[in-house]
């Protein structure tokens, strides 16, 4: 899907509207200088194309100047709209600046490093950093939080996180971001240990069409993953009972219903152990790829992070 096509230069009002730019739009900036393309721009702040548009044009009216200029293939950056991307740049680091410096204020002689992880990595390479971090840094708090790829890697632009295990290919047209390219993930097909699927047979995609599943929001890789395996496959799409982020939900939802769910193998071998759920097996092959550890290359925890990714391959 291409750029929209160029339309008239948004109507300006007074500079007193600077107050109501948000960091967000910040960001949008950034990105758009970035990509060149609201399309893409809007992938990475993970909003539609037609928001990161109005977004946009807000921005223009409220800097009373035009930033981009409009045409079939993309948006380039005006002179305004070059310096305005300089300023934005300043204002975010500004804003992980000064959360660094509240961290510090409120953990004193703490260090402290925010970790945002995709459920894939949570048994792979989040462990290897939490056991070096518990092994050789005794003065060190991790903070976790799991998402998808699109959110965290947003905080992570934003300054919330510091580092990310998300899906590989996600800091292109991102010069800021270094990449650390970690595992490939195989994808399994899970169901609670009373589902009637025998754990003995090789099901096809078929098979499972009759059961309802879990699934996860619509633009998160395991989502489109399982979409795309019914398509290929000739199916029509499964009825999705249940959305979640949340491995925990969707153990626990597969131990109490009849439905199946994709879950990451490494995410499956952590949870086997107590038989509250199996292994469905089938004739494809399943795989989201390479995941990646993302971070900002110029991060006032940079040493850290170097640091405790050196139990990661």
């Amino acid at each position: 899907m291409s750029d929209p096509a160029p339309h008239s230069a948004p109507h300006y009002v007074p500079r007193s509207a600077l107050s109501s730019l948000r960091i967000k739009q910040f960001m949008l900036l950034l990105a758009l200088g970035n990509h060149g393309s609201l399309r893409k721009a809007a992938d990475e702040l993970a909003v539609s194309q037609p928001a990161a548009s109005k977004s946009l044009l807000e921005v223009e009216s409220a800097l009373g100047t035009q930033l981009f200029e409009r045409t079939h293939s993309g948006l380039t950056p005006t002179a305004a709209g070059r310096c305005a991307i300089n300023h934005a740049q300043s204002i975010i680091g500004s804003v992980r600046r000064m959360k660094y410096e509240l961290d510090a204020i409120e953990h004193q002689r703490q260090e402290i490093l925010r970790i945002g992880l995709i459920m894939g990595a949570v048994t792979g390479a989040f462990c290897g950093v939490v056991s070096r971090a518990c092994a050789d840094r005794e003065n060190l708090l991790v903070e976790a939080q799991e998402g998808t790829s699109a959110e965290l890697m947003l905080k992570l632009q934003s300054g919330e996180l510091d580092l990310v295990f998300a899906r590989s290919g996600l800091a292109i047209g991102q010069p800021e971001l270094e990449v650390r390219e970690l595992a490939t993930e195989p994808i399994c097909i899970a169901a609670g240990a009373q589902h009637p699927l025998d754990t003995g047979r090789l099901y096809t995609c078929a098979d499972l069409a009759g059961y309802p599943w879990i699934s996860y929001e619509p633009k998160a890789p395991l989502a489109a993953l399982l979409s795309d395996w019914f398509d290929d496959s000739g199916c029509a799409q499964p009825v999705i009972k249940l959305r979640t982020t949340s491995a925990l939900v969707t153990v626990a939802t597969l131990c109490n219903t009849d439905c199946l769910a994709m879950l990451p193998s490494s995410v499956f071998k952590h949870v086997v152990a107590d038989d509250r759920i199996k292994k469905i097996h089938t004739t494809s092959t399943l795989s989201l790829g390479d995941y990646s550890a993302y971070w900002h290359r110029h991060s006032l925890r940079l040493a850290t992070i170097r640091n405790v990714l050196q139990s990661t391959v």
